[in-house]
């Protein structure tokens, strides 16, 4: 199943406060336990932040008060115990958090048959169940992190269009969701497909980068969100960081 689906189902933004007990095993085979806010929630994903990071692809256990009208069992139960696939970790850096922003696709009240014989083997989503769970299954092979830090700002730019030579041919007026040193994620209506070349172009911070379309996902509206990889350039984040200082 691709990625965007299950992104798309995975994220709403958390209307009441909310918080999880996180139960995982790290690297060296060793169990921890965290206490996370909760930053958004669905029947069949959960965001939070974590002081520690998780492996993408590995299994963590949760708990917590998830509204009655959101599980898909135990509902009369003050606790919703579920276990949940990691889909993606990063360092998340804002004016006042600094921490790893996790997101897990929610698939069961009890896991695999062959976590029990390894804590650390990583799993794949393979489609959803009619609950509104999601499916899972062995995966051989695991999951490259990204090695830079995002950091969620909105930045408006110009995103320009490109010819075979890299001279601008069209483009818009745009806004980055985050950026890194070596991409960044912007919401577009530019029709654009995955290895498309743009150029990324910020006044504020004295930018003008080359990038390829890596991804892009479609939202409610006419917008989509365009995932970036600068090819030659890197963002000054350095920059970015000096802006926060200053404010």
């Amino acid at each position: 199943m691709p990625r965007n689906s299950v992104h798309e189902k995975l994220v709403e933004p958390c209307p009441t406060s909310l918080v999880t007990l996180v139960d995982g095993i790290d690297d060296d085979g060793a169990s921890w336990k965290e206490i996370a806010d909760v930053f958004s929630y669905t029947t069949s994903g959960l965001g939070f932040y974590l002081p520690r990071p998780c492996r993408i692809g590995n299994l963590v256990s949760l708990m917590l008060q998830l509204p009655s009208d959101l599980r898909c069992y135990d509902h009369a139960e003050e606790l919703y115990q579920v276990w949940g696939l990691v889909q993606s970790c990063y360092m998340s850096i804002t004016a006042d958090l600094a921490a790893y922003q996790v997101l897990v696709a929610l698939c069961g009240k009890d896991p695999p048959a062959s976590y029990t014989g390894n804590p650390l083997q990583n799993y794949r989503i393979c489609g959803s169940s009619e609950d509104g769970l999601w499916k899972i299954t062995e995966s051989e092979t695991r999951f490259v992190q990204r090695r830079d830090v995002r950091y969620w700002e909105k930045i408006e730019i110009y995103l320009a269009t490109v010819d075979s030579k890299g001279s601008p041919i069209g483009g818009e007026r745009a806004r980055t969701e985050n950026v890194s040193k070596s991409g960044a994620a912007v919401i577009s209506t530019l029709d654009l497909k995955v290895g498309d070349h743009v150029k990324l172009i910020s006044e504020a911070f004295d930018f003008s980068g080359l990038a390829v379309v890596r991804d892009t996902r479609s939202l409610k509206d006419v917008h989509s969100k365009v995932h970036l990889e600068f090819v030659e350039s890197r963002f000054p984040i350095e920059k970015l960081k000096s802006k926060e200082t200053d404010q």
